[in-house]
């Protein structure tokens, strides 16, 4: 046997353990090979989830812009004032609920029209006398007490109720509204296509909050994506803060799932609209600390997942794929951003040093630090408190996937203090 067979023949003998000259390299071929297929999964999760990620931040909004273009659908308002029920939630609201019927009754609509209605929530405080005290003096003003706590949605099914009326606006007790905001909102409704309308938030400035700017330019951007809904066709939610329904369209919400979301999906099954109205302008403080707009966040996650399990039951999607591919984007997706951003993360580690990898961990340092330097600065400067602001939205619905994950559950939503 020539020395060339010999070497083969010592190879098939010892290849197991990878150390002849023909065969040198076996393991490492091997281990490269796996390697490989590694890299090639890493690279499909980085570039999926970050596609993922940056759609729902700015590529989805793009594409509204582009549909705008085509198929814009306008508003037929005019001016009308329709027998109005104001309701207002409440609960132990005493540091602003006096303000806020000051605010309602100096609104610029007809006396005879408008009809405010108190709900407590078994407040614990001095809500209920004020709204008493101030009943005395102005007749329209109504309280209403439930006697046990069972949150926003059931306090305004109760008002709804009990009090029939052409539109109910409703409003938190801790915003201000312009005095024309019900006016405007209100003239949206001769359109008979339209069910609902949704107000234009503006957050209020206080010295040393420095949240309030980073909400500032957030809000902005959130509300221009809302103004690109409604031309389109239906926002795909509505603000809390201050809205309005069609009276015979607000059927009861469930308790634990908010209005906010039930009623535009309710009034695309019925073959309505729900509108953004920019001239319909709400005024509000931001959450007092960080940590509390984490803890909103997280909970707007939680009230998020009730909505989620009952979608289905609510919207036929197959009857009405764009509002739901809309509301997907908009904001189911949005609400598992930090999954996206993290799975990504993770998948760019298996990926350096390859330069977009590098460049979405860099920028994610670069965030993270302009996060905490919003907490140490008490009034940082707009960009850097919109980019910390959009680092806390991220840690707080984290912290909500966390402990919905753990099975915690809301079954009504508690308003921050």
């Amino acid at each position: 046997m020539d020395s060339e067979a010999q070497g083969h023949t010592s190879c098939r003998t010892i290849r197991s353990v990878g150390v002849c000259k023909h065969g040198a390299g076996f393991r490492t071929r091997n281990k490269g090979g796996g390697g490989f297929v590694l890299t090639i999964i890493a690279r499909i999760v980085f570039w999926v989830c970050l596609g993922v990620f940056l759609y729902i931040l700015f590529g989805h909004g793009l594409l509204l812009v582009l549909l705008k273009a085509f198929f814009s659908r306008p508003v037929k308002r005019k001016p009308i004032t329709p027998d109005v029920c104001f309701i207002i939630p409440a609960y132990n609201e005493e540091r602003n609920i006096g303000a806020k019927l000051e605010n309602t009754l100096a609104l610029d609509y007809p006396k005879d029209k408008l009809k405010i209605v108190v709900v407590s929530d078994e407040s614990t405080d001095q809500t209920d006398e004020i709204v008493k005290q101030a009943s005395k003096k102005e007749g329209r003003i109504i309280l209403l007490r439930q006697r046990s706590r069972q949150g926003r949605t059931i306090a305004i099914n109760t008002a709804a109720e009990r009090y029939k009326a052409k539109v109910y606006a409703i409003s938190d007790a801790n915003v201000m509204l312009d005095k024309h905001a019900l006016r405007e909102l209100a003239a949206n409704f001769a359109d008979p296509q339209v069910g609902a309308v949704t107000a234009r938030f503006i957050a209020l400035q206080s010295k040393g909050n420095p949240t309030e700017k980073g909400i500032g330019g957030y809000w902005n951007y959130e509300q221009w994506l809302r103004y690109l809904e409604s031309q389109i066709g239906s926002v795909s939610f509505i603000s809390g803060s201050f809205n309005a329904v069609a009276g015979n369209l607000l059927t009861p919400v469930p308790a634990d799932i908010t209005h906010d979301h039930y009623v535009p999906a309710d009034l695309t099954e019925k073959g309505f609209r729900s509108v953004y109205e920019p001239r319909a302008v709400v005024y509000e403080y931001p959450a007092d600390t960080p940590l509390e707009e984490t803890k909103i966040r997280a909970r707007n996650f939680l009230m998020g997942m009730n909505f989620l399990r009952e979608l289905p039951r609510i919207l036929n999607i197959w009857r009405h794929p764009w509002f739901f591919l809309n509301l997907l984007f908009r904001k189911i997706l949005r609400w598992f951003c930090p999954l996206f951003l993290i799975i990504s993360l993770i998948a760019a580690v298996f990926l350096i040093p390859e330069p977009a990898p590098l460049t979405l961990l860099g920028l994610t340092g670069i965030g993270a630090t302009m996060t905490a330097l919003m907490l140490v600065f008490k009034s940082p400067p707009g960009w850097l408190s919109t980019a910390g602001f959009f680092g806390l939205a991220q840690i707080g619905l984290f912290w909500g996937i966390i402990q919905f994950v753990f099975g915690k559950r809301i079954t009504h939503w508690e308003p921050p203090r």
